[in-house]
């Protein structure tokens, strides 16, 4: 009988992810070489013959699916390249083996909590079910406890201290961290000016802190006039009405003027209170497509066409606080006018802080005292709570006051807001104001240069708020924890805010903001998006793009 000898198993070829495991073996021993050292040169170039006999064996095959690792390199291994690698490239080449032997989800367990938080958008719990009214909020709440669990819920965060271009917050979870702040709404940096923190003082010294009711009774004082008069002269229009908060001047202009058998016609991006005002209002309430007037004229063509009887209110906002762009003012207000109908532009972010002399949107459109209604809030550049309504009619302000409910069952803005909302108004009308906006948009323009030239998407125009587009709310709710944790405070826009898959960070820039901030803030955020991705590809085994 005839034996035939086998080959040594020494000789038979061997496959790659054995190959893969045997680089790794040796880079691993090498890693442990002190190189500088004479006695480790004689290993050293073992290892490197190792890496580099394996390299050679590599298949095509694997060759062309990993071409992210240098093979040509590993297999031309000799003693002098081989030390140059072992000192700079070794560690990076091991990783990518690594992951490639082991894909790291496959080794890793995905955080239950962390895969419910990231999987879960608002609306798939905006329709409990269930006649009990408080039990059936628990699906909700189990995931927001999720969400903070997992540092990926951005809401309801704290101030340690004055929000100015640096602070220190922490949030639901009790974490905290210190960084280059870029949530906050104080455009011209008004926080901490000693002009309005005077008049805040001198207001509460003369009139107390509180106001005693609502503006309808007796809540409103003397300081309440000397703003509705410095208002006014501010947006070219002479009656104000007066409101607590910016969401309550929305809701209450809009519930005072329009009645059950009236249209509301509204920006589909439009701010929320004045969504919700309309639905309030009445059910004749039509969106329309974003910042299009062929959409308004449609709309409006349609509505007169079967009723001419009854009211029509249009409404835009100045500038759209999670896209930064903003509207055809002119042509709105004409079509309006054209159709019987009223507009109404909501100038919270843009008034104060863009425009020839503070005077927004409407002043760069050459529209100041020519819109039918001007609507804003205080919060942005006025360093306060607080809103107004601005019209052209003394009937149109006192049916506002009687019927907007925001106005006449609220307490009325405290002196003390009274008083800094006037002192801002002064400044953002004198030769301060214009260098204050000067050095916001320097802080604006440097901001979007750092962001787009590291190859990240700003939209809409320059202006105080600054979109970065992420899309994928998982890489966005990830992103926005890294961000934190490295110090930079920036808020995030997801569903409903913004439609899914369009995801944002919404950046606020202040007046005092500087370009080193900028650059640094910039490349945290460039750092963490990628390390999302990193994390997200290996934690659940599909990259977020």
């Amino acid at each position: 009988m005839t034996v035939t000898a086998l080959p040594p198993a020494q000789l038979l070829p061997r496959e790659d992810d054995e190959l893969v495991a045997a680089i790794i073996a040796a880079l691993a021993g090498a890693a442990e070489l002190p190189l500088d050292e004479p006695a480790s040169r004689e290993l050293l170039h073992r290892h490197a013959a190792e890496i580099s006999d394996a390299a050679r064996e590599v298949s095509e095959t694997m060759r062309n699916w990993a071409t992210h690792v240098p093979w040509d390199t590993l297999a031309s291994l000799d003693t002098e390249v081989g030390t140059a690698f072992f000192a700079q490239r070794s560690a990076a080449v091991h990783l990518d083996l690594a992951e490639m032997l082991e894909p790291a989800h496959l080794s890793q367990v995905a955080d239950i909590d962390e895969e419910y938080a990231l999987d879960k958008n608002s609306y798939d719990f905006f329709r409990p079910a269930g006649p009990d009214l408080l039990s059936r909020t628990e699906d909700f709440h189990g995931w927001v406890r999720a969400r903070q669990a997992t540092g990926t819920w951005p809401y309801s965060r704290t101030l340690e201290q004055a929000a100015l271009t640096e602070a220190s917050i922490s949030d639901e979870s009790g974490r905290q961290t210190r960084g280059i702040n870029f949530a906050s709404q104080d455009y011209l940096s008004f926080n901490t000016h000693p002009a309005i923190r005077e008049a805040a003082g001198r207001a509460m010294r003369d009139y107390g802190v509180h106001s005693a009711g609502s503006a309808m009774a007796v809540g409103n004082t003397s300081l309440s006039r000397g703003l509705e008069e410095a208002l006014a002269d501010l947006v070219g229009l002479p009656h104000i009405t007066l409101f607590p908060t910016g969401w309550g001047a929305g809701f209450g202009s809009v519930v005072g003027l329009v009645r059950q058998s009236d249209h509301v016609l509204v920006d589909k991006l439009a701010h929320a209170c004045l969504q919700q005002g309309a639905r309030a209002a009445t059910r004749n309430v039509r969106r329309f497509d974003h910042l299009s007037v062929d959409s308004v004229r449609a709309k409006l063509a349609d509505i007169r066409a079967h009723d001419t009887r009854n009211g029509i209110l249009v409404i835009t906002d100045g500038l759209f606080s999670v896209d930064a762009d903003y509207p055809d003012i002119v042509a709105l207000q004409n079509l309006c006018h054209e159709f019987g109908a009223t507009l109404l532009v909501d100038v919270a972010h843009d008034l104060g802080a863009m425009g020839p002399g503070g005077t927004g949107v409407i002043g760069m459109q050459g529209m100041l005292g020519k819109v039918d209604l001007v609507m804003g809030a205080f919060s942005k550049s006025f360093a306060s709570n607080g809103g107004f309504l601005a019209c052209g009619s003394a009937a149109v302000k006192q049916t506002v006051k009687m019927f907007g409910g925001s106005h006449m069952f609220s307490n009325a803005l405290s002196p003390m807001q009274t008083a800094i909302v006037t002192e801002s108004t002064r400044i953002i009308r004198s030769p301060e104001g214009d260098e204050l906006r000067g050095r916001l948009f320097d802080a604006v323009h440097a901001l979007r240069e750092e962001l787009t030239g590291r190859g990240l998407t700003c939209m809409g125009s320059p202006s105080p708020i600054v979109p970065l587009l992420i899309g994928n709310e998982k890489l966005a709710r990830t992103a926005c924890r890294l961000v934190f944790d490295r110090g930079v405070l920036a808020s995030m826009a997801e569903f409903p805010v913004v439609p899914t898959g369009s995801a944002r960070f919404r950046l606020q820039v202040q007046a005092h903001h500087t370009p080193e901030q900028a650059r640094i803030a910039a490349g945290i955020i460039q750092e963490s998006i990628a390390a999302s991705r990193r994390h997200l590809d290996s934690a659940f085994g599909s990259g977020a793009r």
